[in-house]
């Protein structure tokens, strides 16, 4: 066992003012005492509030809750799966420019992630005046290679067996330039 550091004092009492020389508060003590419903019951009750909001939120999230929730409900994205013989469906652009040259255009040439447009689908399909804005953001090379016409279109991966086992396409929506 090692031998302890001369004026070293693990405990902070008598001994400890003693060494430094500091008077003891009344009662013997070198620290105010404990009185119980102070700040320290304050603080605990306010800590306990907090907690159980946070749970009570997390629970009601994941019963009725959705992505739009989050962090209060479980983030469904990664709470799902596709069936082995089932389909996966991703979607992407296909444009015409004023040239006639026929382009395919992913997601992010639009400045869209994936999701956002899957999570938009329906706003397309029920308004294709959106493509038209999107084909704006499209950045053509030269002139004659702007977008006349632009087209959502989802393509279907069809599994079976956990494998691929066939592919189609199926058109959402389409703008064309007037």
């Amino acid at each position: 066992m090692r031998p302890q550091a001369r004026g070293h004092y693990p405990r902070k009492g008598a001994a400890y003012a003693k060494a430094t020389n500091q008077p003891l508060a009344p009662g013997g003590r070198t620290s105010p005492p404990y009185t119980p419903g102070g700040p320290a019951k304050r603080g605990r009750l306010v800590r306990n509030l907090a907690t159980a909001l946070v749970l009570a939120g997390a629970i009601a999230g994941s019963v009725w809750g959705d992505d739009d929730d989050f962090p209060f409900a479980p983030f469904r994205m990664y709470s799902t799966t596709t069936s082995p013989s089932g389909s996966v469906r991703t979607p992407h652009f296909e444009g015409a420019t004023a040239s006639g040259t026929k382009l395919r255009i992913d997601t992010e040439e639009l400045g869209l992630r994936t999701a956002e447009v899957l999570g938009q689908m329906e706003r397309f399909r029920r308004d294709p005046g959106l493509l038209g804005r999107l084909a704006q953001t499209y950045d053509p090379r030269t002139a004659d290679s702007r977008l006349v016409e632009l087209s959502l279109v989802q393509g279907i991966h069809s599994l079976r067996g956990g494998r691929p086992s066939g592919y189609s396409e199926e058109v959402v929506s389409v703008w064309r330039e007037r």
